[in-house]
């Protein structure tokens, strides 16, 4: 657990990781021949804010207080879609937070944004393992026979809208027509989410929440120490008889 507050500028780290190194490569999910990836539902997407696991936290600064959050909740959110793309769900995130500092203006709130970004890009350039994102794939994605994929791909973006936006379930045979494999599945649902972010669920990242805990006990047993040293002076006034004065 991280427990060092971290100070960068946003110019301090060269390419996307901070450190010059690429994000790996992670390959999409795959089915045996003859099947493809569809999305299970319900879609079940989570998000820990710009908490990203693994320790992977914005130190110093509470996870859900970030002025991108919302791309962070997308970002969670796309590497949990069936079918995406890691790299993809990463250049996406970091438009979305770049965009998102840059309508700040000039100002303290900008480059708190700046240097928060920045964290962000180094820890997850420092991530070099594909592991969870297979575990998101596999646990998000199962394989249908390619005669029947387009019926389940139809029927979860009914699910959706009949769920998150209910006028607009006309929409999806037109829809259907635009969304002929797992990718551009994948894509329709993160644009959804985008439009519709209670399809994201939010949750507490457990090693973050962890570190707020052991902070918050840190400033209370600071305050009570405090409180203690207060009422043994108090009460040494009182045996020099400072009342009387």
């Amino acid at each position: 657990l991280w427990m060092t507050r971290v100070l960068v500028t946003g110019n301090n780290f060269q390419g996307f990781g901070g450190n010059g190194q690429e994000e790996k490569f992670c390959p999409p999910y795959r089915c045996p021949k003859g099947q493809e990836p569809v999305p299970k539902w319900p879609l079940s997407l989570k998000s820990t804010g710009c908490s990203f696991g693994g320790g992977m936290m914005t130190i110093g600064a509470g996870a859900e207080d970030e002025a991108y959050v919302g791309c962070c909740d997308l970002r969670h959110a796309c590497m949990m879609t069936c079918g995406t793309i890691k790299t993809h769900c990463t250049e996406q995130f970091l438009k979305c937070a770049e965009r998102t500092c840059a309508a700040l203006g000039e100002g303290k709130a900008k480059e708190k944004c700046d240097q928060s970004l920045s964290i962000q890009k180094m820890m997850m350039g420092m991530d070099q393992s594909c592991a969870k994102f297979d575990a998101d794939q596999y646990s998000h994605c199962e394989c249908v026979s390619s005669e029947k994929a387009a019926e389940k791909r139809e029927r979860v973006l009914r699910n959706f809208y009949k769920k998150y936006s209910p006028d607009g379930v006309d929409k999806v045979p037109g829809l259907m027509k635009k969304v002929d494999n797992s990718q551009k599945m994948a894509g329709l649902l993160l644009k959804l989410c985008g439009k519709f972010p209670k399809a994201i669920q939010k949750v507490k990242d457990k090693q973050q929440e962890m570190y707020e805990k052991l902070i918050k006990e840190s400033k209370d047993k600071g305050k009570d120490k405090d409180d203690d040293e207060g009422t043994e002076e108090d009460s040494e006034l009182e045996d020099l008889g400072v009342d009387e004065l």
